[in-house]
């Protein structure tokens, strides 16, 4: 006689969990199964070279999108006090990545031997600029002599000046100059405090916009570009340590970067990305912040760009070759540095 084995009885919790097991998704009990995991987040630092504005708006748009989280990055956004203060803030270990005009990185490079180097090219023109009053006598570059202009510490335009002297033929060292913060200086302008202000063309709406709220205007006495000022401009910068020892969190911050530039600069969500800055900066106002991203966008997605001849964020060693013997004659530098000192373009996600 065959005896049949007895069916073990289940208990209430066992039988629950395996009616559980029956009704819930498989996405819930087995994550991988459902959906990536997504990448546990760390701290990262940018520290801008200026006070946030339109300019920015890539970046604060990878920031609000999500762009910077999806790369597993935390990304905190500090405003900057000029080109040369945010280099020496990144060779302090104050941030990962800053932006810089590259003309303060070769001089750091080449007077103090810095440890940063330039990890992309965000603006491919120098959006270098000098703003008088509209009813200012000053007509042309050379009527500057004698005057005084107001600049913050560590501002490119002041370590460029000699270069903008020799080419609008102002006399040399024939202005004064008058230090204080970035954002006071368009207020000084306006009150006629000082006679000039030298500034990227990126802000002339939102100075306008400023000054006509008081009853007067500005204008844009030169655009350095214009005077034939073409050579590389800001950058993306960082420690060669953080290069060497982690690669791959530049390369995720760059990824991040450029895909909120694409989105915001390049497909023109001009409104949208202004909004992501107000948003984090409420102070920033939106119509000058719009005039600033649609003319950043164009020293970004500069021609070379657009044509396919160059990617987004990319070097050409040709443009650099001539941007670092300018600077190293015109700075009167102490030495030439290497091309290999000053940039990589080896953490960029796409090159020509």
């Amino acid at each position: 006689m065959i005896r049949l084995a007895r069916r073990p009885v289940l208990g209430p919790l066992v039988a629950a969990l395996l009616l559980a097991a029956l009704v819930l998704p498989a996405s819930l009990l087995w994550p991988a199964a459902g959906r990536a995991q997504s990448k546990p987040l760390r701290p990262y630092t940018l520290i801008l070279d200026f006070v946030p504005t339109g300019e920015y708006v890539p970046h604060y748009t990878a920031l609000e999108k999500g762009f910077y989280r999806d790369e597993g990055l935390d990304v905190k956004i500090l405003r900057g006090q000029g080109s040369g203060d945010t280099i020496k803030r990144i060779a302090a270990g104050q941030g990962e990545v800053g932006i810089a005009d590259i003309s303060a990185l070769i001089a750091a490079r080449a007077n103090t031997d810095v440890a940063v180097k330039a990890i992309a090219l965000w603006y491919r023109r120098p959006p270098h600029g000098v703003f008088v009053r509209a009813d200012s006598s000053i007509k042309t570059s050379k009527d500057l002599e004698g005057k005084k202009l107001a600049i913050s510490p560590g501002n490119s335009h002041q370590i460029l000046w000699p270069v903008y002297e020799k080419l609008s033929g102002l006399k040399p060292g024939s202005v004064s100059w008058v230090t204080m913060d970035a954002a006071s200086m368009p207020p000084a302008l306006i009150r006629g405090a000082v006679d000039a202000v030298p500034f990227f063309v990126v802000h002339e709406a939102r100075i306008r916009k400023i000054a006509k709220q008081q009853n007067t205007d500005i204008r844009v006495l030169a655009a350095w570009a214009d005077l034939g000022f073409d050579v590389a401009s800001t950058s993306l910068v960082a420690r060669e340590d953080t290069i060497a020892k982690d690669p791959e969190g530049l390369k995720a911050f760059l990824r991040a970067t450029l895909k909120g530039a694409d989105y915001a600069f390049r497909d023109k969500h001009w409104d949208e990305g202004v909004g992501y800055v107000v948003k984090a900066h409420p102070e920033v106002d939106p119509d000058g912040a719009l005039g600033a991203a649609q003319v950043g966008a164009r020293f970004v997605y500069a021609s070379e760009v657009t044509s396919g001849k160059m990617a987004v964020g990319q070097f050409d060693p040709v443009q650099l070759e001539k941007t670092r013997d300018l600077y190293t004659q015109y700075l009167e530098l102490k030495r030439k540095v290497g091309l290999g000192e000053i940039y990589t373009n080896d953490l960029l996600p796409a090159r020509k």
